[in-house]
């Protein structure tokens, strides 16, 4: 069992991000019915690869997501002038709602960090030009939300 050394600050909270994913995935999936986030949390918090997640972090993540998604969705239709939500890829919508989320709720992370959290999540999950959309998408919605941090 080797480890890849990687040169993240946390890789539990990275990890947690990765299971948020895909948590909010199967939410989504299901129908956005809050009555399903328990299980679907409890599947996460079992998987193996995952045993060193910050859990808290990513139930804080999936309850804030899921309980806030309205307004969420709401910034991230503003960033993406005209084009539909529904129109966007599961995945790259989830991915762009717990970035939202972190931007608006978590100010101790600096907004470079979430957006490149989310690019790296893009890696994993979701196609090379998603990139760019969502990077767009975030950089537009952290001029809302930190403008004062960016000017510094």
């Amino acid at each position: 069992m080797s480890h890849s050394t990687r040169k993240k600050k946390s890789p539990n909270r990275h990890m947690a991000r990765e299971s948020a994913v895909e948590a909010l995935y199967a939410w989504h999936n299901g129908g956005n019915d809050m009555a399903m986030v328990p299980s679907i949390l409890a599947d996460r918090l079992q998987q193996d690869e995952k045993r060193g997640q910050d859990e808290d972090y990513l139930r804080e993540i999936v309850h804030g997501v899921s309980g806030n998604c309205e307004s969420v969705d709401d910034m991230i239709g503003q960033a993406v002038q005209g084009r539909s939500l529904k129109s966007i890829a599961h995945v790259e919508l989830n991915i762009l709602r717990i970035a939202v989320w972190e931007l608006k709720n978590r100010l101790e992370i600096p907004y470079k960090v979430i957006i490149n959290e989310a690019l790296e999540l893009t890696r994993a999950y979701a196609d090379e030009p998603s990139r760019g959309f969502i990077n767009g998408v975030l950089d537009k919605v952290a001029q809302q939300l930190r403008a004062k941090e960016i000017k510094k």
